[in-house]
């Protein structure tokens, strides 16, 4: 009975003790599971708030974005006779509207408005731009006012003060929309500096900080939310699980601890054992203790959406095509750092973990690439530096690589202060909404973290060679060469050469100064010093590039201008002999005889909206074997790998003229395909803004009866006999025409209907084509 009882008690100690680490088991597993609910709920409420504290901030920053979008078209309009009497013009918060002759090299307070540094950089940056960016002047003094200045002409700016009160209002008109909070106007670059205030400054000192850059100015809003997110309805449960398990945990650590005393006591303490994760084997077979590897960290694709913009970037420069800015106001170092940070996690976020960079001879590409370099690798992306080469040969080296990605540091065709990104991801060229993607992923800071490889690379021999298997020249031409200082003087006369050319060169040491002419051969008057080669030395053929290398220029034997649309023609007729029933693309600036002979030939035309990265998506799109469009741009897809490639390109016209059955020269060629009169690529020069509104009222109200009206990319009709366009340019501010008909009068004609329409859209712009 004795031992019955004495087992009895064994086992209820033993149920106890059981019972007990069941309870604690169950409890501590609602534990993790309470701590999991609350951390999903948490980030679900985090997620949330963020969302509606961005959309506070949007819903602060419209009314300011619309603001200085209205002072700028209004101040655009204005002329110096409105500067007389600023408020009548319709400036009720003007102090001071006048014109300066001339631009002050020091502060001074003679002038008709006081001039501090700041203006002075204002009335600089509008001599380069023909309109500065909105400013404070003397901010947080009692003489503090806003500036805008625009360049009148050569000689003389407008410059126009407002007083403060109209931020003031306006910003309290946001606040009043978004609760409390703290709403902060900036003004700055990089060390920003408070100008308004509204709400509790007391929230700056906690939380979370949104930034909204503000479009046309130097500033941008900062919000700090008034309250942080909800703690979870999870938390009382949390903290009496975490009792309940403490308590427990006592209870049994006594009680255990008195029966470890006890059979210690009569036993003895034992050794702790030590336990080996994993063995390694000497020479002599003994096991030694394991050795902790770390593994090489990995890259996170989570994107981290909490990292601070080390820059602040202007959407200004997220073009349609590519990313294009002025230098040292609108793009430095710093900004190409965080944009290769930014290009690098959208590759890897495609799943392409290496990207071919080359760079163009601009005085600045050289200290961007080496930037754009670092901020890629710092994405964990591998880099393969291919140096200063034309475009061309970047998307080659992408594809030879088979990185299927390329970024250039160009400036293109654009004047000598401009510099920028062309970009492609996956085999595409970046462009619309996918350029775009890259600023809200840098906006949102969704970006990643990593250590990418750098390698460096010469690539211009093998790409001579693959051009060498590709085209061939049956007999030897004389050929003038112009690269206006461009990159492509690095790469074309060798290539020329190699082809067995007898080759002229006109320009073609690089030079970021381009100190001859601009090279841009889409300009008439860039095309004079090619021409006269031509004529003097008695040469088969002219060609002329732009300045990186992806736009060709043509000139015949006798000098004459042969534009890139008729160039168009003598391809898609050979192409075509041999790829019957092929897609051939061109644009809507090209000539309208372009459909003839296209369909006449066998092929399928098919005109698309002008800009390289949009004629590449098409020729994608529907396998076709060319495109090409005004501006100089030629893809060819039948033997080469379907992109924009000027020295290609000149090659292929090359063999045709060399292998022409008729030994024709050049000049014969051409004259044997249909011929029109049109008028070269005409630029208005009109702000970016004014442009997209005139184009939506053309488009609305524009009437030619009879006619046929095409709107893909701006407005292009089709008369009986020719066509007239009008577009807003995508690389330039402004508004692009051309026009084309059987004859001069007929020429004339069309172009007096667009006259008349334009103006009835906008009467003070300036028409002298």
């Amino acid at each position: 009975m004795l031992l019955t009882l004495q087992n009895l008690k064994i086992f209820r100690r033993r149920l106890s003790s059981l019972a007990i680490l069941l309870m604690i088991l169950i409890v501590v597993s609602g534990l993790a599971a309470a701590i999991w609910i609350n951390d999903y709920q948490k980030q679900s409420a985090v997620t949330v708030f963020n969302q509606q504290q961005t959309e506070k901030l949007a819903t602060a920053a419209s009314g300011l974005i619309d603001m200085l979008q209205t002072w700028q078209q209004q101040f655009n309009d204005m002329t110096a006779a409105d500067a007389q009497d600023p408020v009548a013009y319709g400036w009720p918060a003007a102090s001071t509207a006048c014109v300066l002759t001339e631009i002050p090299s020091a502060p001074t307070s003679d002038a008709c408005i006081p001039v501090s540094f700041g203006t002075i950089n204002s009335l600089r940056q509008a001599e380069k731009q023909g309109m500065a960016d909105i400013a404070v002047m003397q901010p947080n003094t009692p003489q503090a006012h806003i500036l805008l200045t625009k360049k009148l002409n050569d000689s003389s700016y407008l410059v126009l003060s407002l007083q403060m009160t109209e931020l003031e209002n306006k910003l309290r008109e946001r606040y009043l929309t978004i609760g409390s909070g703290n709403l902060v106007l900036q003004q700055g670059a990089q060390n920003w500096l408070t100008l308004l205030e509204q709400g509790d400054n007391k929230t700056q000192q906690s939380g979370r900080i949104y930034y909204q850059s503000l479009p046309g100015a130097y500033w941008r809003l900062a919000f700090s939310p008034a309250e942080n997110v909800a703690k979870s309805a999870a938390w009382p449960a949390l903290a009496m699980l975490t009792i309940i398990v403490f308590v427990l945990c006592w209870l049994v650590a006594t009680k255990f601890s008195t029966l470890r005393a006890k059979k210690q006591a009569q036993i003895g303490a034992r050794p702790r054992p030590v336990e080996y994760v994993e063995n390694e084997v000497n020479i002599d077979n003994t096991p030694t203790p394991a050795v902790i590897r770390v593994a090489a960290p990995k890259i996170s694709k989570t994107e981290a959406v909490d990292r601070v913009r080390p820059v602040d970037i202007k959407p200004v420069i997220f073009k349609a095509y590519d990313i294009r800015g002025i230098v040292g106001t609108q793009l430095s170092e710093p900004i190409m750092r965080v944009l290769g940070l930014a290009i690098g996690t959208e590759a890897q976020h495609q799943e392409q973990t290496r990207i071919i960079v080359g760079r163009d001879g601009r005085l600045s590409s050289e200290s961007f690439s080496d930037a754009l370099i670092e901020g890629i690798l710092a994405s964990g992306c591998d880099v393969t530096d291919i140096g200063a080469v034309p475009t061309p040969l970047v998307y080659f080296a992408s594809q030879h690589m088979r990185t299927n990605c390329g970024v250039v540091v160009t400036g293109s065709h654009n004047p000598q202060g401009y510099n920028g990104l062309k970009i492609v991801i996956n085999n595409k060229t970046l462009a619309g909404e996918a350029i775009q993607g890259i600023y809200h992923r840098i906006q949102q800071s969704r970006l990643y973290d990593g250590e990418g490889q750098l390698r460096q690379a010469d690539i211009i021999e093998s790409y001579i060679e693959k051009v060498k298997l590709a085209v061939t020249l049956s007999r030897p031409l004389k050929v003038g060469v112009d690269c206006g200082n461009g990159i492509a003087g690095k790469v074309v006369p060798r290539l020329l050469k190699a082809m067995g050319c007898d080759v002229h060169e006109l320009f073609c040491e690089v030079d970021g100064h381009f100190p001859n002419h601009h090279p841009n051969p889409a300009q008439p008057q860039n095309m004079r010093d090619i021409s006269k080669l031509v004529r003097d030395k008695h040469l088969d053929i002219g060609l002329a590039f732009d300045g990186d290398g992806d736009r060709l220029g043509v000139v015949n034997g006798e000098g004459e201008i042969i534009w890139p649309d008729r160039l168009l023609m003598l391809f898609a007729t050979d192409i075509l002999k041999r790829h019957k029933g092929s897609t051939i693309i061109y644009d809507v600036k090209s000539t309208g005889m372009l459909e003839q002979v296209i369909s006449r030939a066998g092929g399928k035309p098919l005109m698309c909206a002008s800009g390289h990265s949009l004629l590449r998506a098409e020729m994608m799109k529907h396998d076709a074997k060319l495109a090409g469009e005004l501006s100089g741009h030629i893809f060819f897809a039948d033997n080469w790998y379907g992109f924009d490639d000027a020295l290609f390109a000149a090659c292929r016209l090359l063999a045709l003229i060399a292998d022409d059955p008729q030994r024709r020269g050049a000049t014969e060629i051409f004259a044997a395909q249909p011929q029109s009169v049109s008028t070269p690529e005409i630029l208005i020069d009109l702000d970016t803004a004014e442009c997209r509104r005139f184009m939506t009222q053309f488009t609305q109200n524009a009437q030619f009866d009879g006619a046929e009206v095409i709107t893909i990319d701006g407005v292009r009709v089709n008369f009986g006999k020719g066509w007239g366009l009008v577009r807003a340019s995508n690389t330039v501010p402004g508004l692009t025409l051309r026009f084309e008909a059987e004859t001069e009068a007929d020429l004339e004609q069309i172009k007096q209907q667009f006259i008349q329409q334009m103006l009835q859209v906008k009467p003070n712009l300036s028409l002298n084509f």
